[in-house]
């Protein structure tokens, strides 16, 4: 990346609107999708590699999105780096890789560091949402889940764009396991 990119720091101002994380935002189909349709929410995507990031700022800049932005991140040390405490009204955590192979499974997004980061960033009232495809995973987030968080409806009354992966598995008649939850300490 040529240059670092930079949160807003009026995002985090009190007033400012609620600020939705993508974590893991690959190209942007759902980051930019949740901006254009809700223009009073700030949209932030957090992605590994540069070369995405850079694509989505990208679409963002010709869309003319003011409320989106992304930024090149990994990780617990993303959220501890890109958002400060009780800044995020809902994060989004969509088909992370599996890593199925168990002497890869430390190589997970989702373990007990990174749920600890999402607690400290949402808000009173916040939601992590996740999603994927892999039953076993599923199976692992759900039991770190079990200490701590509370699950909530999966569907909210809110319409969201479908994401590339999610199309992907749909279109081959699979359904991805999903969940909807929030921390006890931030009720």
């Amino acid at each position: 990346m040529p240059e670092e990119i930079l949160v807003p720091p009026a995002w985090f101002e009190p007033g400012a609107p609620p600020i939705e994380v993508d974590f893991g935002c690959h190209r942007g189909t759902f980051l930019l999708g949740m901006a254009e349709k809700y223009p009073g929410i700030n949209f932030l995507g957090i992605e590994k590699q540069s070369a995405r990031v850079e694509k989505c700022l990208g679409k963002i800049r010709r869309q003319g999105l003011g409320n989106a932005l992304a930024v090149q991140g990994e990780g617990a040390a993303a959220l501890v780096r890109w958002l400060p405490e009780r800044s995020v009204s809902i994060v989004h955590v969509s088909f992370p890789d599996p890593w199925p192979k168990r002497r890869h499974a430390s190589r997970r997004l989702v373990t007990r560091g990174f749920l600890e980061g999402i607690e400290r960033a949402l808000c009173p009232g916040g939601v992590l949402r996740l999603m994927t495809d892999d039953a076993s995973y599923f199976s692992d987030m759900k039991a770190l889940l079990r200490q701590g968080w509370a699950e909530l409806p999966w569907e909210d009354g809110v319409e969201r764009p479908v994401t590339a992966f999610e199309k992907t598995f749909l279109e081959r008649g699979r359904r991805p396991c999903r969940c909807a939850v929030r921390p006890l300490s931030r009720r």
